[in-house]
């Protein structure tokens, strides 16, 4: 059982009224210092009755920001969660680790970002946990891999939010041409995702519950068991490295970049167990079993990437193109099935096993026999975009179009979230301002045209106070496929509430 949510809730009031006493400010000649925090709660009520549970969540969040002088800053962001989505966590551990993909425990303390910024004329420097703003366009940018996500609650939060940070080195590089960018991270910090029983789990990565197999052996009944991330060893050849160079050129904001390090979307491996348990020899009759393990695989690549943009009036152009030289995609589970479920591959287990059944002389009953299906695909793509915005007023319109193109695509070998080498999403966000500025309504959607995927996203947020804000929102989604990026999760449809307190 959990805590009852109205012990918790008692619990953070108590802790943010105390909290309050600590928000202050602090200016000298040399030093300024200020400490801030919010409180806030989200409570979400699923509209359709076949996903798992989510209880209310809260989120401490607590910010410290001072600069040293002239030559230098400091950032420290926290935040402490209870996690309304988690229900049997099994990692007592109280800080968010920087080597694991399922996190799985509540409550626990999130570093968010950490790290100190040092000035000199020509190069600024900043170390420590950090987050990379890289790419022009909302929430999907091709240029921007520096850092991974968080996927626990899918894509649903805003992309900053998602951004796990990373500890890393940045150097901003001034020069009258151009400035650059350039960021190291010593080891890779693997993306977030929620465990299997949990409502925001990919579905297109679970394995399925039984394997067809047309004979008479009849439908294999499968064992799923999800590890953790294998990261490879902590050397320099496996750190990654990004460089950034933008200038302004008549009118435009133009930038070039190049990426070296590792993939931060998920992909999985899943290395099999097959158990073969004789019945009886005459007629000849087995028991057939499996064992999946679903595994986290992360592979390098290399990512080319150029953005720009410019203003005509209230208009804003903007766009980003990337290659991706040697990615790696999760191919569809009905052609791995096809490839490795054939009668000759039965045939070879049964006559394998039957051999060694005689060998034993009669008493190597059980037998297990291992492979690993080819779950990935390596291609090279470009993924690219461009996006308009349009303001007047309080009211701001945001377009997009995204499209991801796999370059020499197999029919034969086909993967998720593409179809047939293409990928094609429309974004639209429209927002106003109302009441003085007191009143936010904010329309966002995507549809994608090759798997008429929908997403309907509508928000209201009211300030009641300077401190105090309450936002009230959907979440609807639908889509005709279930291995698509949004069909997968259209059973997800949910209303929800928060009210945050800042002091």
């Amino acid at each position: 059982m959990k805590t009852p949510c109205v012990i918790i809730t008692l619990f953070l009031y108590v802790i943010i009224y105390s909290m309050t006493a600590f928000a202050f400010e602090y200016e000298s000649d040399r030093v300024a210092m200020s400490l801030d925090g919010y409180l806030e709660g989200n409570g979400i009520y699923a509209l359709k009755g076949r996903t798992p549970d989510e209880d209310p969540s809260y989120t401490l969040g607590l910010g410290c920001k001072s600069t040293l002088g002239s030559w230098g800053a400091f950032k420290l962001a926290l935040q402490g969660v209870y996690d309304g989505k988690v229900f049997a966590a099994h990692n007592d551990r109280l800080f968010n680790e920087f080597d694991k993909v399922y996190q799985d425990k509540n409550p626990y303390i999130n570093v968010d970002e950490a790290y100190i910024d040092i000035y000199t004329e020509k190069m600024d420097l900043r170390l420590g946990i950090q987050k990379f703003a890289w790419g022009r366009l909302d929430e999907i940018n091709p240029t921007d891999n520096m850092n991974t996500e968080d996927f626990t609650e899918g894509t649903m939060r805003k992309e900053n939010e998602r951004k796990i940070g990373a500890p890393s080195i940045k150097a901003n590089i001034y020069t009258d041409l151009a400035n650059v960018e350039i960021g190291w991270i010593p080891r890779y910090v693997p993306y977030r995702l929620p465990t299997p029983e949990e409502r925001w789990f990919p579905p297109v990565l679970k394995a399925p519950s039984v394997i067809p197999t047309n004979t008479s052996i009849g439908d294999i009944p499968v064992t799923a068991i999800y590890k953790d991330i294998d990261l490879p060893a902590f050397t320099i050849g496996n750190s990654e490295i990004g460089v950034r160079i933008s200038g302004y050129i008549g009118g435009w904001d133009l930038s070039l970049s190049y990426f070296s390090g590792y993939d931060p979307m998920p992909v999985t491996a899943s290395p099999t167990e097959l158990i073969v348990e004789l019945e009886n020899l005459l007629p000849l009759k087995a028991n057939v079993m499996t064992q999946v393990y679903v595994e986290p695989r992360i592979h390098r690549f290399q990512v080319f990437g150029f953005d720009f943009s410019t203003t005509y009036g209230p208009l804003t152009i903007r766009g980003e193109w990337a290659y991706f030289d040697g990615k790696y995609y999760v191919r569809k589970t009905e052609d791995i099935l096809r490839e490795e479920m054939t009668m000759e591959k039965q045939q070879a287990i049964m006559t394998e096993f039957l051999r060694e059944f005689l060998a034993s002389g009669g008493t190597k009953t059980r037998q297990t026999f291992y492979f690993e299906p080819q779950m990935e695909l390596q291609k090279d793509s470009m993924k690219y975009g461009i996006g308009i915005d349009y303001i007047h007023g309080d009211t701001t319109v945001s377009l997009q179009c995204i499209q991801e193109c796999i370059l020499d695509y197999d029919k034969a070998k086909s993967v998720h979230f593409n179809k047939e080498g293409l990928d094609t999403t429309f974004t639209l966000d429209i927002r106003r301002f109302f009441i003085q500025n007191t009143l936010e309504i904010d329309l966002a959607g995507a549809y994608n045209i090759e798997f008429q995927d929908i997403l309907v996203k509508p928000l209201l947020t009211y300030s009641f106070t300077d401190n105090i804000h309450g936002t009230l929102g959907a979440i609807l989604l639908d889509g005709k496929y279930d291995d698509s990026l949004i069909g997968q999760f259209k059973d997800n449809d949910e209303i929800f509430a928060k009210i945050r307190y800042s002091f």
